[in-house]
């Protein structure tokens, strides 16, 4: 029997599930250019271990993963994973051609590829770390273990990692540490209390640092927000945040939204407060002193509210719009508009971040 909080958080867990069919879908579009090879090797490790994760049995594991995969999403959901993904790489790759060495943390990497692809592109310059749940992890180091490709990526020797049952999935070591590839089993919410140590042994001080929080610090609570960011910026001398997530906007569509999610037991904490572009720029500035922040939604990204300040060239944006016809302008532009993406920087970092077009 889960307890109240088990049971929550293997819904939030199960939102990485979401993304990573979200993903899979676009790319089988063709949104991404070139096509994500690694999603394959995380759908693989889903199939293999989700029936020994907590609160799941092989009925329940599979009939999850059918009900994610086997029907294609609406071109709305597409076309927003795109720009998220998009918009996202764009920012972690002009960080990374801002210097010859740096550092990324991602928070709550789940299932995301796109360590994968930052250390195939740029191999020793970038030294990527990822956090997340326990079993989340494991889940991540089984698609690289069994993989080739993905070992030599991360700099790891390919191992065969046997789990056949619920107690060989619990007796895995889920961690995994090469020179440039870190993947550490953390809960986020304990950071402040048993983080350090097993983080920061493994980050240089030294180098400039991207932390992404990519639809993560939504799920927990404002103080939890302030206590995660706020390590960051503490420990480290030379530090960005980049945060993707939802905003309720205060008015009926973010309702919905919120409501939505509600309803499947998934509490979004940060909409009342922080409704809007306005007040997560207040708490990146006044609550936690970041020198410069910048600030955009995904319509505005997209170009469907202003073409001054979409991110797409015209080339880019006509290659997309072949892929799947979208009638409903009006609604997606809302939808989008409920999607932030916030850049935040303190200490000496110089990216070339600002010559992106940001709303504020």
């Amino acid at each position: 029997m889960l307890s109240i909080r088990e049971k929550k958080d293997k819904l939030i867990r199960a939102t990485d599930l979401d993304a990573l069919s979200c993903r899979h879908c676009a790319n089988q579009k063709g949104y991404f250019v070139p096509t994500d090879t690694h999603i394959q090797d995380m759908l693989d490790s889903y199939e293999q271990n989700l029936p020994f994760c907590h609160g799941y049995t092989a009925l329940s594991a599979g009939r999850a993963l059918r009900s994610l995969f086997n029907d294609p999403k609406y071109p709305l959901i597409n076309r927003g994973t795109y720009f998220r993904t998009k918009s996202i790489n764009t920012v972690v790759e002009r960080f990374i051609s801002s210097y010859e060495k740096c550092q990324i943390v991602s928070l709550g990497g789940g299932s995301d590829t796109r360590a994968f692809r930052v250390l195939e592109e740029h191999g020793s310059r970038v030294k990527y770390m990822e956090i997340d749940f326990a079993e989340s992890v494991k889940i991540k180091k089984w698609a690289i273990m069994h993989s080739p490709v993905l070992s030599k990526i991360v700099g790891s020797e390919l191992q065969s990692l046997t789990v056949k049952d619920k107690q060989s999935f619990i007796d895995m070591e889920p961690e995994l540490h090469t020179p440039n590839y870190d993947l550490v089993a953390l809960d986020l919410r304990e950071i402040d209390d048993s983080g350090d140590e097993a983080i920061l042994a493994h980050l240089n001080d030294d180098l400039p640092t991207l932390v992404i929080s990519e639809c993560v610090l939504c799920y927990l609570t404002p103080e939890d927000n302030e206590k995660i960011v706020g390590f960051w910026r503490k420990k480290l001398t030379n530090v960005a945040i980049l945060m993707y997530e939802p905003m309720g906007l205060g008015d009926t569509f973010g309702s919905t939204m919120e409501q939505n999610l509600i309803n499947r037991g998934i509490d979004l904490y940060t909409f009342q407060k922080y409704p809007d572009l306005r007040s997560r720029e207040s708490f990146f500035k006044n609550v936690l002193n970041f020198q410069v922040v910048k600030a955009t939604d995904l319509a505005e990204i997209g170009g469907y509210t202003s073409n001054d300040l979409s991110w797409l060239s015209s080339d880019e944006v006509t290659r997309v719009n072949r892929i799947e016809m979208i009638d409903e302008v009006e609604e997606i532009s809302l939808l989008l508009r409920h999607y932030c993406l916030i850049y935040a920087q303190s200490g000496d970092i110089a990216a070339q971040i600002s010559s992106l077009k940001w709303l504020f």
